[in-house]
């Protein structure tokens, strides 16, 4: 399927934007950017706070940025933070000290070969690629080259895989500059292409789009019906659509293969997906998959499996399948059961009923990172004891992750990880991170077709006024009796 970042004076000055107390932040009072090329990602930005303007009301798009200014936004960005003492001789006492510790820890950026880091030199654009693919771990590479970037660059790969990733397409000359400075637009578009689908460049590029839908809990009851709950007709309706429209479901693994080359994926493969393991994906989900012949990954809370009973009365828990149930539907060769936490499901960083994937207020990135490796791990081998087999994708509770869960996910072996960000994402991007599309219980099926098929892409009985009757249309037009 196809489509689908002098001296003293000077130096405090062009760091105001990121330690002022009182910083310029709406981007409607810049002067200086309206009608600049990256006039969206500008504001995108600093509507994130993660960019300021100066005191006289502008911008400055064009005023390079400096190593210490990238490191405090792209920690801030990330959520790193660092304890330790200066790794640098020449970042002792500097403003951006601790931001700089962070990335450094995690190798995101390093100092030169004396020792020095030189926090108020300006970045360089081959720079700039070697820190946001470490930081958020792009992966991929381009058949495109740039006419002034070699194979034997030192930065090539990392300039590829910002290619591969639509980060960048370099200058309308062929060229990419590789020594130029980074200008405060140049970073701002660059970080706005990484976080939000919206701004990446397009491109001709041959994509493997797979589309994956996120579901969590089915009911019968309207009063339960919402965001994340939906009727089984619903779900059964839209597996129809999806065979009726010539998709096919995979597995994870069928995923992981392909993306290591060791076998193709089916023509227009979609992922269904369901998050913490509720009974009613057994009860109503799992018949629907059987009589379809069609497969679905079900990531599970390990501490929740086969629990039934409230905690008390600040929780209602919805009842879970048991190991026996997962283990029926593995058998089937129908469910791919995978990693959901043992018990990190909690949205925000505070200590509740569950500790969450995101550093609690106070911990270390080291303590984070012994954290949430100890309950992943957990998780891994109570499904390998139980179903047989070592998971190798896990599904962010609550869609929150940062560079830390990433590294410990992947040194534990980990293939892929799903977030709740909306999107279809491109096989030759990589399987971390890979966005979903939800099926909220007021989208009506044929519309959730229309997120995921190829543009001009006809999805039938649109028209049909009810449900029942579509259901109706759907099994007789693939002759389901």
């Amino acid at each position: 399927m196809k489509k689908h970042l002098l001296l003293s004076h000077l130096v405090l000055l062009t760091t105001y934007l990121l330690i002022s107390a009182s910083p310029v932040s709406a981007s409607a009072s810049f002067t200086d950017i309206e009608e600049h090329w990256a006039y969206d990602e500008i504001n995108y930005l600093t509507d994130q706070e993660l960019l300021n303007g100066y005191p006289d009301g502008t911008f400055r798009p064009s005023r390079s940025i400096t190593r210490a200014e990238a490191s405090k936004v792209i920690a801030d960005q990330l959520g790193l933070k660092s304890t330790k003492s200066s790794a640098f001789p020449d970042t002792s006492g500097h403003w951006a000290e601790s931001y700089i510790n962070a990335i450094a820890e995690r190798d995101i950026i390093i100092g030169f070969e004396d020792g020095e880091f030189k926090p108020n030199h300006t970045l360089r654009r081959s720079e700039l690629a070697v820190i946001l693919t470490r930081a958020y771990q792009l992966e991929g590479s381009s058949s495109s080259t740039f006419s002034d970037l070699s194979t034997n660059h030192w930065a090539f790969s990392h300039v590829s895989a910002l290619l591969a990733n639509h980060i960048t397409t370099g200058y309308e000359d062929g060229t990419f500059r590789p020594s130029r400075d980074v200008s405060r637009a140049e970073f701002s578009s660059f970080l706005a292409r990484i976080m939000d689908d919206r701004f990446k460049i397009d491109s001709d590029n041959n994509e493997q789009m797979i589309p994956v839908l996120m579901y969590h809990s089915l009911s019968k009851n309207p009063a339960d019906w919402s965001s994340v709950t939906i009727s089984p007709d619903k779900f059964y309706e839209e597996m129809l659509y999806l065979k009726a429209l010539g998709m096919t479901t995979i597995s994870s693994q069928q995923l992981i293969d392909a993306k290591n080359g060791k076998a193709e994926l089916p023509e227009n493969p979609v992922m269904v997906t369901f998050d913490d393991g509720y009974r009613n994906n057994y009860q109503y989900a799992y018949p629907v998959l059987e009589k379809l012949d069609m497969q679905a990954v079900i990531s599970i809370i390990g501490w929740s499996v086969g629990r039934t009973t409230d905690l008390g009365e600040e929780l209602d828990i919805t009842p879970h399948f048991t190991w026996e149930e997962a283990k029926e539907m593995v058998d089937s060769g129908h469910v791919d059961i995978q990693s959901h936490s043992f018990n990190l499901h909690n949205p925000g960083t505070s200590d509740s009923y569950a500790k969450g994937t995101l550093p609690l207020e106070g911990e270390t990135t080291e303590e984070h990172a012994e954290r949430f490796k100890k309950d992943t791990i957990k998780i891994h081998q109570l499904i390998e004891e139980n179903l047989g087999y070592e998971p190798e994708l896990f599904t962010y509770p609550y869609g929150v992750y940062n560079q830390t869960t990433e590294s410990v996910l992947k040194e534990l072996g980990y293939q892929a990880t799903l977030t709740t960000r909306s999107g279809i994402s491109d096989l030759n991007n990589g399987l971390f991170r890979m966005k979903r599309i939800n099926s909220p219980d007021d989208l009506p099926s044929y519309e959730l077709m229309d997120k995921i098929v190829p543009e001009g892409v006809h999805v039938p009985f649109r028209t049909v006024p009810t449900r029942e009757a579509r259901i109706a249309k759907l099994e007789d037009y693939l002759d389901i009796k």
